[in-house]
Order: C-alpha cells, then sequence, then structure tokens
C-alpha cells in the first residue's frame, strides 16, 4: 500500500520512525537513526537515549547536552525523515485505501476524506475501526477496545462518533451485501441487503411486477456452501402476496429471476390488438429504455 502524507517534527516520535541526527562539523557523530521497540535510539559515541514520547526538538536539547561531555559547545539538529509510528490505515470501500501518516490530531471523518470518501453504492453504511490491542496492567483488551461498528449514517447528528484516531488505527469500510433481480420486473439491477429481506420485499422495492410476469414459478439463485454452483430456490410470490406461503428471506449475493408467463404476455398482446390502445407496446418500449 502506498503511504500518504509527510513526516513533521512537531509531533513525538515513536518506534519505527526514522531520525536524521547531525552533530555541526563532526560527520562521524552524524547519521541516521531508526527509533527501537522499546522507544531508545543509539547515537554515535553515545549510550542509549529514549526518544518516544518526546518532539526532536526535545531530543536535539538531550543530545547537545549529552554531547557537551564530549564537545565544546556542540550545535545538534534532529530531523524527523520518516514517520512509521503515527499511521492510520484506510481499507475496503474508498477510493484511495492505503496507509496514512499524519501530524496532530486526526479523526474518523479527516481519514476517510484522505482516503476519498466512503463509496456510496459500493460501501456498507457500517464500518469497523479496529483499535491496537493494549492491555494495561494484567487487564487484557476485549472485543469493545479493539473493534468499533460505526454507522456513517449517525456521523453528523451524533459527533461524538467522529472518534479520535490513535496510531495504528485501521478503519475497514466493507462492501456492502448486495442482492439481484433480473426479468419482468420495473426496475431490474442490484440493490443493499436490506435487514431481514425477503423476496416480496425486493420484488417490491424493484417496482413490482410487470403484467406479463409470471407469478408462481420466480426463482432465487443462491451460492451452495459446500460448492462452486449455485442452488435453485423457486418461490410462488403470489401465493406469498395473499399470505398463503411464507416469504423466502434472502442472503447476500442472492439472485432473483422473475421470468415471463408466455399465456399472460400472448392476452396482453390479443387486449392490445382489440382495444387498439397500444398499452403493450407503449410499456414495452419504456421497460427497453430502462437502465
Amino acid at each position: 500500500m502506498q503511504v500518504y502524507g509527510a513526516a513533521s517534527g512537531v509531533d513525538p516520535v515513536g518506534p519505527g520512525d526514522l531520525l536524521d541526527i547531525q552533530v555541526f562539523g563532526e560527520p562521524q557523530m552524524s547519521g541516521q537513526v531508526r527509533v527501537a521497540a522499546n522507544g531508545d535510539i543509539r547515537p554515535a559515541f553515545l549510550p542509549a537515549v529514549h526518544a518516544a514520547g518526546k518532539t526532536p526538538g526535545d531530543i536535539e536539547q538531550t543530545l547537545q547536552k549529552d554531547y557537551g561531555t564530549l564537545l565544546r559547545n556542540p550545535l545538534v539538529s534532529v530531523r524527523l525523515l520518516e514517520n512509521n509510528s503515527r499511521r492510520i490505515t484506510v481499507t475496503g470501500a474508498v477510493p484511495r485505501p492505503g496507509i496514512y501518516a499524519y501530524s496532530g490530531q486526526l479523526r474518523l471523518l479527516d481519514a476517510l476524506t484522505l482516503a476519498g470518501g466512503v463509496d456510496p453504492v459500493r460501501a456498507s453504511p457500517s464500518i469497523f475501526l479496529l483499535h491496537p490491542a493494549k492491555a494495561e496492567g494484567n487487564a487484557q483488551p476485549s472485543v469493545d477496545t479493539v473493534m468499533e461498528t460505526i454507522d456513517t449514517r449517525q456521523l453528523m447528528e451524533h459527533p461524538d462518533l467522529n472518534r479520535l484516531l490513535e496510531p495504528g488505527d485501521v478503519i475497514d469500510v466493507p462492501q456492502q451485501r448486495r442482492v439481484y433481480i433480473t426479468g419482468d420486473v420495473l426496475h431490474p439491477g442490484e440493490m443493499p441487503l436490506l435487514p431481514q429481506m425477503t423476496l416480496g420485499k425486493a420484488i417490491t422495492i424493484a417496482g413490482g411486477l410487470l403484467p406479463q410476469a409470471s407469478h408462481g414459478t420466480i426463482r432465487v439463485l443462491r451460492q451452495s456452501p459446500t460448492s462452486t454452483g449455485r442452488k435453485q430456490l423457486v418461490a410462488d410470490i403470489g401465493a406469498i402476496q395473499s399470505n398463503r406461503s411464507p416469504d423466502l428471506p434472502l442472503q447476500a449475493g442472492d439472485i432473483i429471476v422473475v421470468p415471463s408467463s408466455a399465456l399472460r404476455a400472448s392476452g396482453l398482446e390479443v387486449l392490445d390488438f382489440l382495444s387498439g390502445t397500444g398499452r403493450w407496446r407503449v410499456q414495452q418500449s419504456i421497460l427497453n429504455t430502462l437502465p
């Protein structure tokens, strides 16, 4: 993944950061030093110095004092070359997933904006915010302290959900679960899988059945958990709509196929011919223009 964002000299450094230490007029004491996992750095000719939690300016003052035991009035500069400790990761259904270095404070909405925003078509409204597991004392991190589920639709109304991020946080924007409907409905295509969604509700959301649609042999193609193929479920939508049969709960990835009834289609053509209204032909032309 690409890393976005520049290193900053105003934030505390942390493990993994790369520092450039320059001692004026002393090239043998100058060079790049990486902050170790325990937060220490090892400058040339000096014992280990704890750097984690200090800004580059703070480290400059410490090194200037320490090198003062070896040199007269040393001039020391410390610059942050790589910001590896202050990073968050954004994955999933966003235009620019990646790792983002940041300076200062960063909130959830700011991080999503850096990644191009949440994809309104592909993204689920519920996103996951994962925090690095941190055990305090003998307490073990719980599920709630490691992962939060946040509904992006509530962010504007509830500012407290716009969490202040911490280094190492991961924002995962999962793909929205969807179902697909094709055949003789007003609006064929894909739609989000809503909670407790059924076949009847999906057909209603799709605008309902067209007059020529079959009411008794609607098929639902469902991915089989035990094979790479799909199994076929057959439903009588007429019986479902008249409460003579239980509705069929849908699952993510279901494909609903609404076939035509040859008898209904023939009857509509005859009615058009006898009435001279062209209602069937108009309906057909509208259907052909739908996306």
